[in-house]
């Protein structure tokens, strides 16, 4: 699901792909291909991000890395304006604004995912005023307005990276995670209609229980039974659509040992029961 906005400006016509506005405030799972800078004007929400659970109150500022899945829990009247950079050419990006290291990082998932700067932290100061010049700037577009935009955007990510809220992770460690989380969920793709465990993975793939679990939890904002359960779900989807089979015949052949457990779980995954489904 991309970013909803009240009220925004147009992209600016600089390569950062700069919008300002006001963003949609809701209990949705969010997963957008832009970074985002986020003023929280008033009120209070948590974010969930990565298996984890971060409190928002007025003024806090905060930054989500691109391609990250996060939903807003708790939500107490709360008002977030938001600066949100689209990266989709990257390449221009990185040879004339932002090193390229930083660019990669944030483009490949290979930097934290999410950050929270209180009023009392180190450099909030400068990223509350540059985060209202970029927004003046980008609403009334004086001439020559991209250069002011330019080095705010430099000064955020400055902040950022230098108070080390943002840190670019281990690549090549990243990359063995990985290699090993590919082995892993290729041979869950091949078995998850069989009853797979996580002892059966552990152990077919000679990687731990723990570290398989670990595998989801950092790269994938998942859970084994999570992975598993969403691609029977999928499967099961696709029968109901085409084959004319009985639905507890369908929840078998998906993994499900218990048709009460598959009606219950496919409710909650597709917002509505699998008889319904294939109606709909």
């Amino acid at each position: 699901m991309g970013l909803e906005l009240l009220h925004s400006t147009s992209a600016s016509n600089s390569v950062f792909r700069v919008v300002c506005g006001e963003m949609v405030v809701n209990d949705k799972q969010n997963l957008h291909n832009e970074a985002v800078f986020g003023y929280v004007h008033s009120g209070g929400m948590d974010i969930h991000i990565d298996d984890r659970t971060i409190s928002l109150n007025k003024d806090d500022i905060y930054f989500i890395s691109p391609n990250r899945k996060y939903r807003m829990l708790n939500i107490n009247d709360a008002r977030v304006e938001i600066i949100s950079l689209n990266f989709s050419n990257a390449t221009t990006v990185s040879q004339d604004y932002i090193p390229q290291s930083i660019i990669r990082a944030l483009v490949n998932g290979n930097c934290s995912s999410f950050a929270k700067v209180t009023p009392d932290e180190n450099g909030y100061s400068f990223m509350k005023s540059a985060f209202a010049d970029v927004k003046k700037a980008e609403i009334e577009k004086p001439d020559y307005f991209q250069l002011q935009v330019y080095s705010k955007m430099y000064g955020l990510f400055y902040e950022l990276f230098s108070n080390k809220y943002v840190k670019i992770l281990d690549v090549e460690m990243r990359s063995k995670k990985y290699r090993a989380l590919l082995r892993v969920t290729h041979y869950i793709d091949e078995h998850y209609c069989d009853g797979v465990s996580l002892e059966e993975v552990a152990e077919a793939t000679g990687i731990s229980r723990y570290y398989v679990s670990h595998l989801f939890k950092e790269l994938m904002d998942s859970t084994f039974v999570g992975y598993v359960n969403e691609l029977r779900l999928n499967h099961a989807a696709m029968l109901l659509v085409t084959t004319d089979n009985p639905i507890i015949e369908i929840a078998s052949k998906s993994g499900f040992n218990n048709l009460s457990n598959f009606n219950r779980a496919f409710k909650m995954y597709f917002g509505k029961t699998p008889s319904a489904y294939r109606k709909g």
